[in-house]
């Protein structure tokens, strides 16, 4: 049975669970138990992912930053693929948190009461001060995300003004990240039970009011990425690139249809890749380098998903968000979108970091991993066709445009 069907089938069965002892009669005196044994399962859930985020999201940025900082790499096309990059998915975050502002998905929930006390207001100076670890050892063991993500990107420029003596140890974090990148496809196989117990959980104790939420978030996140898919990427479509929009998403059909049916951004590359050769007339060399790194670094579908995640468990756990949690909530979204793993599930890894640095309870985590696959359809759409359209962009701006094929494609 594929993984997806398993998930579905643990959130049903979780929905069956929760429901039957919240409102059947004689199982109500054992709701409190059914919420309790299965919240503990959930728990070793949320926890493995936890395990993950420290090293995963270190060897991620570190081979990411030094793939990007390549000699081979730099130049006008690799700025420019980085600047649209990190400006669309800014853009993303905000198009999401606008969404779920606006829609207010959990604010018909009351976890109040299981929210953890309020962390101590800083001011701005002393959060740019408290990024910096004074011992490295020391973040990753007490899962302090901006400290890791900062020492992440200074190992990284070390890396690479080493110069040849550091390859050695790119090429570890390399071998390192696609070790976590497998590990976390181990850890995603306990999903479908997570995803029960969690759910199973959170209904039998709150009951039916939980499902109405949750169809919210994925109204916020289909109506963000079809806002930024449908306005953002046709406007630069229409005003930065060479092509026409229907002859841009006609190219990408086929693209679009893996990318919906597999939720891997990875597994969807290939496809992608034919589309902008041969139906786009792209050159090999300037999609491959730009879709590739694209199909690392930049995930605006993702971006969406963990803004719009954040601000549900915020307004279903009574949290306000200062302006500089939304600050923080745009940085570490965005360095966690550069980071996620282009395969089903990563989302809900990056989202614990976003909720961790945030100061928000992860076992929020529960409630969206529900939706989190019907999510991630439409979010994996939205991450390849920002890459097309980053690579639509780059290419007109260096005018590496193959005229003669995409006039003969075009003809036909």
């Amino acid at each position: 049975m594929k993984s997806w069907m398993k998930i579905v089938l643990g959130l049903s069965f979780g929905m069956i669970v929760g429901l039957a002892f919240s409102n059947i009669s004689w199982l109500l005196p054992y709701s409190m138990a059914c919420s309790y044994y299965t919240g503990l399962v959930g728990k070793v859930f949320i926890d493995l992912l936890k395990m993950l985020v420290g090293v995963l999201i270190f060897s991620s940025l570190v081979t990411g930053i030094c793939h990007i900082n390549d000699p081979k790499k730099l130049g006008r096309m690799g700025i420019r693929a980085c600047s649209f990059f990190t400006i669309s998915t800014l853009v993303a975050i905000g198009v999401g948190v606008f969404f779920a502002s606006w829609l207010k998905p959990g604010s018909h929930l009351n976890l109040a009461a299981a929210k953890p006390a309020s962390a101590a207001q800083v001011n701005f100076v002393e959060f740019l001060t408290q990024i910096i670890p004074s011992n490295p050892v020391a973040a990753f063991a007490e899962g302090n995300t901006l400290q890791i993500i900062f020492f992440a990107t200074l190992f990284a420029l070390a890396v690479i003004m080493a110069q040849d003596k550091g390859k050695p140890v790119l090429k570890f974090m390399e071998s390192l990240a696609d070790v976590m990148q497998t590990m976390t496809k181990i850890v995603m196989k306990m999903a479908p039970y997570g995803v029960f117990a969690l759910i199973a959980s959170a209904i039998s104790s709150i009951g039916l009011k939980v499902i109405k939420p949750l169809l919210w978030v994925l109204v916020c996140n289909y109506g963000a990425c079809f806002f930024q898919i449908l306005v953002i990427f046709c406007l630069v479509i229409r005003c930065c690139t060479s092509f026409g929009v229907w002859q841009f998403f006609k190219g990408m059909k086929n693209a679009i249809i893996v990318a919906f049916t597999t939720c891997s951004s990875a597994a969807t590359l290939p496809v992608s890749l034919r589309c902008m050769r041969k139906k786009l007339g792209i050159s090999r060399e300037a999609s491959g380098f730009i879709m590739t790194l694209g199909s690392t670094v930049n995930m605006n579908g993702a971006a969406i998903g963990q803004a719009v995640a954040c601000l549900f468990i915020a307004q279903a756990y009574n949290i306000e968000l200062s302006a500089l949690k939304i600050a923080v909530l745009f940085f570490t979204a965005l360095v966690s979108a550069i980071g996620a793993a282009g395969v089903p599930g990563s989302g809900l890894v990056m989202l614990s970091i976003v909720l961790n640095a945030v100061g928000l309870p992860l076992e929020g985590i529960g409630l969206v991993a529900a939706i989190d696959r019907l999510r991630e359809m439409l979010a994996t759409v939205t991450n390849i066709l920002g890459d097309a359209v980053a690579t639509a962009y780059v290419v007109h701006k260096e005018k590496q445009m193959e005229e003669k094929k995409l006039a003969l494609e075009a003809s036909t």
